[in-house]
């Protein structure tokens, strides 16, 4: 009576451990719910279980690619960068970023050149186009959230907000510039990451007649390293 006893008792520990593992895995079953309830009724388990990856006083490196819309119509420019994230916890984290930007002449700045109808020679665009930048950021991340990868595997995710600000280097000099946006962070692994950010950001640019607010758009993919 006794080895039986014991057996069923191993026997639902077990059975207890494997039903709050695989609802933890799933995310998002009433069923497994329903029955993990009844298991320990004292307990409160939600739809989403707490987040595998640890981010408590974590670093993360993660290189940057961005686009740019909006800003100066006779300018394409892109930032090519870096972002150094130190995750307090979960919530929060400081960060820190460097963009070097790549500009070419947009459509309209190629035609405004290449026409000469109105005054008989070449004109040459007002652009005070940016070099490089240098930021400081905090994010928040109040939502989060599982995701079946094709059934590979269950990928970790945040959705958080961002606000920054720092200097970016024009070709007139250095100004003050501010940023803010959201984005979704994956946590494919206790170290792999994947962000795609959008971004508003604002500064002033120098053009004959005074300065001039620049309103950029950005759509940034980070994929990082957590250490």
């Amino acid at each position: 009576m006794k080895k039986f006893l014991a057996f069923a008792l191993l026997f639902s520990v077990q059975v207890r451990a494997d039903l709050l593992k695989d609802f933890d895995s799933l995310g998002g079953n009433d069923v497994l719910l329903e029955r993990a309830k009844e298991l320990n009724p004292e307990q409160k388990i939600y739809v989403v279980q707490d987040r595998i990856v640890d981010r408590f006083r974590r670093f993360e490196f993660a290189p940057e690619y961005a686009s740019v819309l909006g800003g100066d119509s006779f300018m394409e420019s892109r930032q090519y960068g870096v972002n150094i994230h130190f995750h307090f916890n979960p919530r929060w984290s400081l960060g820190a970023k460097y963009s070097y930007m790549n500009n070419s002449l947009s459509r309209d700045g190629e035609n405004l050149i290449q026409d000469t109808s109105i005054i008989g020679k070449y004109k040459i665009p007002d652009i005070d186009f940016p070099k490089n930048q240098k930021l400081a950021f905090v994010n928040y991340y109040p939502i989060y959230g599982k995701m079946n990868l094709f059934n590979a595997g269950v990928s970790h995710f945040d959705v958080y907000g961002q606000l920054g600000y720092g200097q970016i280097e024009l070709k007139s000099g250095t100004t003050p510039t501010w940023t803010a946006g959201a984005g979704v962070g994956f946590w494919i692994s206790q170290h792999v990451t994947t962000r795609l950010e959008f971004r508003y950001q604002n500064y002033k640019a120098q053009r004959y007649d005074g300065p001039t607010s620049m309103d950029l758009t950005l759509i940034g993919i980070q994929v990082g390293y957590l250490l």
